[in-house]
């Protein structure tokens, strides 16, 4: 049986053990924090990009280079390249810029918050009006985080 010095000293040993981890569980957590808030970035980036939709009118379209006709019979987003010459530009109808209208916004935007019962930090990927019960202290209030 291990004396209490030597049962003190194996508790030290597995304490600094486990302080260790946690400052490595910290660091981890940081640096996915910041690329959750950079692939946000980019998924705001790229939604905004989808709010004007180009589409083309049915119709005749010559090719710019070599003039070959081509010809939609149903109104479409792309054009696709010239058969003749490979080509990606045309003289025709006029495309028409259409305008997404972007759903409401929702009461918590994607991005970064901090639970106001015990501090954790909470990723949320999407937008939502509802919030769910923190994973560690189980209440469901969040709020922007202390910088």
């Amino acid at each position: 049986m291990p004396s209490a010095q030597e049962r003190a000293k194996q508790l030290a040993q597995e304490m600094r053990k486990a302080v260790k981890e946690a400052k490595e569980a910290e660091a981890r957590a940081k640096r996915l924090g910041e690329e959750v808030m950079q692939a946000l970035a980019e998924a705001k980036a790229e939604a905004e990009s989808l709010a004007d939709v180009v589409e083309y009118p049915p119709g005749r379209y010559e090719c710019k280079s070599c003039r070959q006709p081509l010809l939609f019979m149903e109104p479409t987003r792309e054009l696709t390249p010239c058969e003749n010459c490979g080509g990606t530009e045309f003289v025709g109808h006029e495309p028409r810029v259409l305008k997404v209208t972007p759903p409401p916004p929702k009461k918590y935007p994607a991005g970064m918050y901090e639970c106001a019962g015990c501090g954790s930090r909470v990723a949320l990927a999407e937008g939502v009006d509802k919030l769910t019960p923190c994973d560690i202290c189980g209440i469901a209030v969040l709020r922007a985080p202390q910088s």
